[in-house]
């Protein structure tokens, strides 16, 4: 998994009186606070794709055998295009009712979605044409991710102190003061949520999609206070 950092300059400078009394106390009674964040961008290891069948009929049965039969055929297609039968999982199945209108009687619907997730990252546009090719009237779900975003974190954590030991240095120079040891240090970052999102758009038509997994951007902050002498 290739890292590209890029830290970003950021920082604030406080005094002591941040930390909770009794806590990050300088023996010389003279600290410095700052803000360090660095941001790093990260290569997507994984893709993740949802797939499905809507049909509709007079009887629930009929449209209950027709969407299996569209079902296995972009499984089928799927599996040509060399995906993996653990790579695939039903990710939803519905059954409503289209209540009757003056032009039209009651018809059932029947919609069943199965979702992708792998590591082959490059051919998942070729996967969504062999999919809609096979009959998959909805699709959508699409992300790129990183598996491992816990993997990424040493060195973001580093990158994002280095950037607040180099304020800190900067900021004693200017006080005509030296930088002494970490007082207190703490990780202010944010990480983000692995949930994906539900919601499905439908594909009239798919040709050759354009689909690039761009990178994952995960910003690292810490703060620390470091004694002055």
């Amino acid at each position: 998994m290739r890292i590209l950092a890029f830290p970003v300059v950021t920082m604030l400078l406080m005094t002591s009186t941040y930390a909770e009394p009794g806590l990050c106390v300088s023996n010389t009674g003279k600290s410095v606070s700052v803000h360090g964040v660095a941001t790093v961008h990260l290569r997507p290891d994984r893709v993740s794709f949802s797939v499905g069948v809507e049909t509709q009929a007079a009887g629930v049965a009929e449209a209950f055998k027709s969407n299996t039969v569209g079902v296995n055929a972009v499984l089928a297609a799927l599996k040509q295009k060399a995906v993996r039968p653990e790579e695939i999982q039903t990710s939803s199945f519905d059954i409503t009712t289209e209540p009757a209108t003056k032009t039209q009687p009651r018809r059932f619907k029947v919609g069943s979605y199965v979702t992708v997730t792998r590591s082959e990252t490059s051919s998942v546009g070729e996967l969504l044409q062999a999919a809609v090719g096979a009959g998959a009237n909805q699709a959508g779900n699409l992300r790129f991710f990183v598996a491992d975003l816990a993997g990424s974190r040493p060195h973001g954590l580093e990158l994002a102190f280095q950037d607040a030991r180099a304020r800190a240095e900067a900021l004693a120079s200017l006080s005509k003061k030296t930088l002494g040891d970490v007082l207190c240090v703490s990780d202010q970052s944010v990480y983000p949520d692995e949930e994906m999102s539900s919601n499905r758009r439908s594909f009239d038509y798919i040709g050759r999609p354009s689909v690039e997994p761009g990178v994952e951007e995960m910003t690292f902050s810490v703060s620390v206070i470091f004694e002055l002498k």
